[in-house]
Formats: C-alpha cells, structure tokens, sequence
C-alpha cells in the first residue's frame, strides 16, 4: 500500500471529510447524506428499510425507475 504524503495531515483528512459530507447533504439532503457514509451492510438495510416503509405508505412500484425526473 502506498503512504500517505506527508501534506496529507490528519486535519486535513477531517477537512476533506467535512466537504464531502456537506456536499452530500446539499446534494441529497440529510438522511441520505448520513446513509451514503454508513458502511456497506448498513446503507443497505436502510435503504431497504426506506422502500419498506414507502410500499406500506402506498407508493407503487408500476412503473421502472428511469433515474430522470419528467
């Protein structure tokens, strides 16, 4: 494994980490913000608990998802 640079410090890191976690939360709102950075396993089963959740509120799942807003 390669290391790290030496400008690379651990504040820097957290800096970085902050950015993207804003930019997530503009782009996507809170929740899936908070979801995107859940390890693996975890964004999963939220993700299938959000559908879950959907299909008992009534939303349907008729139509293919074509990941474009009309």
């Amino acid at each position: 494994m390669t290391e790290k640079p030496g400008w690379l410090t651990a504040d820097l890191c957290a800096y970085i980490e902050a950015v993207a976690y804003e930019f997530h939360v503009r782009a996507f709102g809170e929740q899936l913000a908070r979801i995107n950075f859940l390890p693996l396993e975890e964004r999963k089963t939220e993700v299938r608990a959000m559908v879950e959740h959907a299909r008992a509120m009534g939303v349907r799942h008729e139509k293919p998802a074509l990941g474009v807003t009309p």
